[in-house]
């Protein structure tokens, strides 16, 4: 007799669904809301000054970790990725550095959020990060909210939603105004739903209409925005994610031959031409709009060995530049290891680098390929733009994709891992004695009655 347990509720014929629930999909998407560098000066006129909203989003991210909180049962199980114990061990090592300085309240509020962010995705374990198809399910969905908010700003708002550019080159990028955001967030917002959504196209995880929907806001976001880190960033996620999930040789020279051509047609026709200079001339566009000046000044400075050890202190995002007398100017640095080295050292930067390391580790394990090429056009998005934009220092959107990117190919690997046993060792399930089964036994000779 074969007895069928029940389905489990949430699931379909017995098998976990890949679809989060509202609820959960409503907590990330507010958590990746909360990780968006919100600037005032994106609804301030270009040259005057403005700060990052730093209070509302630790409010938000500390509303989003009670709510979660709240609905985790006691008991629970869970896992927490290699590369998410690696931060662990960056926070723990910028927090004694920061009772060094002077004055160590706001390096160590930034380092509690980014605490709170990677104990959110312990929390978030079963809901989300065990089944990886839902986690990336909601952050797709989560960029998806943040492109409808610019839309909205074009729509209601559209003399505050085009920021002239500066003196590095001439017209308009488009910003967010609704949920302050500056045109390079814009750019990052709509390459992720472009490198998602075109992966799931091809996964055939989301059907052709939204899909396609996706796919052309996040490219109109990315051209509009003129972010040529973002273009290049997203282009190379999705060169590799094709490379390592194309298993014959002509389908990974097909892969390589249409960057390739898409290259050529940047330098060829006019309009994708004036698009990548952006009026900027032949200096302007080697120095990368003026970043090397920065760059090269933190690597030409003298320090001494503890300084290079441990930094100069977290919250040190920018240099003082001095040319010529009296001339001083204050320039980001724009790099994320540089970052890293200026405010915590080569100590950060070893941490921080082993852990990028173990997610590439990660995600060329993950066996099932749609996790495996989320994984590499998040993980390839952060390898470009970590070398012209800051962000892996604290919890912002950049860490964010590395630690999703990790976690989901981590689990991957593991619910593989569990199928495989399960299917060497099957569940048997113990004989039941029926009524008449034990009436022929009673019945047999030496079986007397008590």
């Amino acid at each position: 007799m074969t007895l069928t347990a029940p389905v489990v509720p949430g699931t379909t014929d017995g098998k976990v669904s890949e679809k989060p629930t509202l609820f959960w999909m409503i907590l990330w998407c507010l958590l990746v809301l909360g990780v968006q560098p919100w600037s005032s000066r994106a609804a301030a006129p270009q040259g005057t000054t403005g700060s990052t909203n730093s209070l509302m989003k630790g409010a938000l991210l500390g509303a989003i970790f009670l709510v979660v909180l709240a609905a985790t049962r006691p008991g629970f199980r869970t896992r927490i990725s290699p590369v998410t114990n690696l931060y662990v061990v960056y926070v723990l090592f910028a927090t004694a550095t920061g009772f060094l300085l002077a004055d160590p309240t706001g390096p160590l509020l930034r380092l509690a959020r980014l605490m709170i962010g990677l104990i959110l995705l312990f929390l978030l374990w079963r809901p989300l990060i065990q089944v990886p198809e839902r986690l990336i399910r909601a952050h797709l969905w989560a960029h998806a909210l943040l492109a409808a908010t610019v839309v909205l700003s074009v729509i209601y708002v559209p003399e505050q939603a085009w920021r002239p550019l500066s003196s590095f080159g001439t017209g308009f990028r488009l910003q967010g105004v609704i949920i302050p955001m500056l045109p390079p967030r814009v750019g990052e917002v709509g390459a992720i739903m472009l490198g998602l959504a075109i992966v799931a196209l091809v996964a055939r995880k989301l059907s052709f209409i939204p899909a396609t929907a996706l796919i052309g806001a996040g490219l109109v976001l990315v051209a509009l925005s003129r972010t040529r880190t973002a273009a290049a960033a997203i282009a190379f996620g999705l060169v590799l994610a094709l490379l390592l999930t194309r298993k014959t040789w002509v389908g990974r020279i097909l892969t390589l031959g249409v960057p390739g051509l898409v290259g050529l047609m940047f330098l060829v026709v006019p309009s994708l031409h004036t698009w990548l200079l952006r009026g900027q001339g032949t200096r302007q566009i080697t120095s990368l709009s003026g970043r090397t000046t920065s760059w090269q000044y933190v690597l030409d400075e003298e320090v001494s060995l503890q300084t290079a050890i441990i930094g100069h202190g977290l919250g040190n995002k920018r240099v003082l530049l001095r040319r010529g007398e009296g001339d001083i100017d204050v320039m980001a640095i724009d790099n994320s290891w540089l970052g890293l080295y200026w405010e915590t050292g080569l100590l950060a930067v070893t941490i921080v680098g082993i852990a990028m390391i173990v997610a590439w580790i990660s995600v060329l394990r993950a066996p099932t390929p749609y996790v495996k090429a989320c994984g590499a056009v998040l993980l390839g998005y952060v390898s470009v733009a970590s070398l012209n934009e800051s962000g892996l220092s604290d919890l912002s959107s950049m860490t964010l994709h590395l630690l999703v990117a990790a976690a989901v190919c981590d689990s991957d690997r593991l619910r593989q891992r569990s199928r495989a046993a399960a299917q060497q060792k099957p569940y048997e399930p113990l004989p039941l004695l029926l009524p008449v089964q034990q009436q022929s036994r009673a019945r047999k000779p030496g079986n007397r009655p008590r």
